[in-house]
């Protein structure tokens, strides 16, 4: 069932869609992983292929599904599985001690849920970042984007 037809953009993450291509090439579908918000380029992931799709060869977007829950980390396992690790195997209250002590030394502020109480860990109040600590998520790309070089330099000193 249809659930809607409309531009795509940040709000369609995860969603199931069909998106017809301008020029009459035809016809797309996936989810959709993420939109570039400058660009409006969407990252959509069909079963046997991640496709970029600029926003000057839609058409149109045709909403098949909304994601459920979880759905992000679903396409993470299926399709990207070399950026999820099993959390499980490894104890995350050191990394975690380590991380918040790095980003305090860079005057970077941090915020960690209790051990054992999600693990989670808020970055400047508006990045998250889940075990195991190394992708990090948010809105805001700037913000986004100077965290995660902080990440990977932690994670390139330390060896992680």
């Amino acid at each position: 069932a249809v659930v809607s037809t409309q531009s795509t953009g940040i709000g369609d993450v995860g969603c199931l869609v069909k998106i017809q291509l301008a020029s009459n090439a035809g016809e797309v579908e996936g989810r959709v992983y993420t939109v570039d918000p400058e660009s409006g380029t969407i990252i959509l992931v069909a079963p046997s292929e991640t496709l970029f799709i600029p926003s000057s060869a839609v058409r149109d977007v045709v909403i098949v599904q909304r994601p459920g829950f979880d759905c992000l980390e679903e396409i993470d396992k299926a399709y990207f599985p070399w950026m999820v690790e099993k959390v499980e195997t490894r104890d995350w209250d050191q990394v975690r001690k380590d991380l918040l002590e790095h980003f305090t030394k860079h005057r970077i502020p941090i915020e960690a849920d209790a051990p054992g109480d999600g693990d989670n860990m808020c970055i400047a109040g508006c990045v998250t970042l889940k075990p195991p600590y190394k992708v990090c998520s948010s809105t805001n790309d700037i913000i986004l984007a100077r965290v995660q070089k902080l990440l990977d330099s932690f994670h390139n000193e330390v060896g992680r």
